[in-house]
């Protein structure tokens, strides 16, 4: 699979074995299907980001899945383009997020504070060491329910 734009880390090993546990938290384009998706965060398949439960992704798409908007909430599974995506930031403190670069890059770590103002978050590298990033370093994740 040939993955583009800024989901490339997507592809790299050391960040495969991660999404065998966690999904990883994306934003969607107001280009995909007519926007229906845009301010909503969906999730990559466990344990396979290009394989879901509607199957194979096609080459340079990835698997998501979303609760609908519709009473009751049914689980909706797409493929989209990974051009139409990107990493959604956290929101506030104790969710996990991944790091996509630097020395602690691949790591999953808790966010100590989040700055929606600022778009940076701290997070707890050890109990009393911190380290602040830009939102364009990290990317949310959630502990697969399957895993759990």
């Amino acid at each position: 699979y040939l993955v583009l734009g800024p989901l490339a880390w997507l592809m790299n090993k050391e960040f495969c074995s991660k999404f065998t546990t966690h999904h990883a938290m994306l934003k969607v384009s107001p280009s995909f299907m007519g926007g229906r998706l845009h301010n909503r965060f969906v999730s990559t398949a466990c344990p396979d980001p290009f394989f879901g439960l509607n199957g194979p992704a096609p080459e340079g798409c990835v698997a998501v899945f979303c609760s609908s908007n519709t009473a009751g909430a049914a689980i909706q599974h797409y493929h989209i383009p990974a051009t139409d995506l990107s990493p959604a930031p956290p929101r506030k403190r104790n969710q996990q997020c991944i790091v996509l670069d630097g020395s602690h890059r691949s790591s999953i770590f808790n966010v100590a504070k989040c700055s929606l103002k600022k778009n940076t978050v701290d997070i707890a590298i050890t109990p009393s060491a911190f380290l602040n990033l830009h939102f364009d370093q990290i990317c949310l994740v959630e502990q697969s329910r399957m895993t759990v």
